[in-house]
């Protein structure tokens, strides 16, 4: 490895600093390099970045997400999180995840005996809208709901449906 110190590059003249930064950016954009850091990192894995200083030490995180040039690191102290390339992280030794999340269980799902011709429900349509109708039948898979506002109907699977309580 290169010793070189900031004062020995501070000497240096412009076109060979040129030439380094173009040198080492080539290294960095090597898959080979991505691809062998990339490969021991994992979701929720505690390791140490570069910040945004440069010259300061190490900062702390777990890795969220893994994309293709960049991890997505939540700081351990501000839990911000950064969008990192794969150069600027270095995995702890025992690669163990920093205290992993529990597994939720989904909520459950609404049933066909949970509603009534008549009930009032929401729910959400293919176009992302919220919308707010009356169940007028019940069907073995699907409630068809007709929608006032809209002077549509719907045909909505019970599992999508919220019960409206009007108070």
């Amino acid at each position: 490895m290169v010793n070189l110190s900031l004062d020995a590059l501070g000497q240096a003249p412009s076109a060979e600093l040129y030439r380094l930064y173009l040198i080492i950016g080539k290294m960095f954009d090597d898959p080979k390099r991505t691809l062998e850091v990339r490969q021991r990192l994992h979701l929720g894995m505690a390791v140490n970045y570069v910040g945004d200083d440069p010259m300061g030490p190490l900062q702390r995180g777990r890795v969220i997400e893994l994309r293709y040039t960049q991890a997505v690191i939540e700081d351990s102290s501000t839990r911000r999180r950064w969008a990192v390339l794969y150069a600027a992280i270095a995995p702890d030794s025992d690669g163990a995840p920093s205290q992993p999340e529990p597994e939720r269980a989904p909520p459950p799902r609404a049933m066909r005996d949970e509603f009534f011709v008549g009930d009032t429900v929401g729910f959400t349509d293919r176009y992302l809208h919220e919308r707010i109708g009356t169940i007028v039948r019940l069907n073995q898979k699907t409630a068809s709901i007709a929608c006032p506002d809209s002077e549509e109907h719907w045909r909505v699977s019970y599992a999508l449906l919220r019960r409206i309580v009007d108070i």
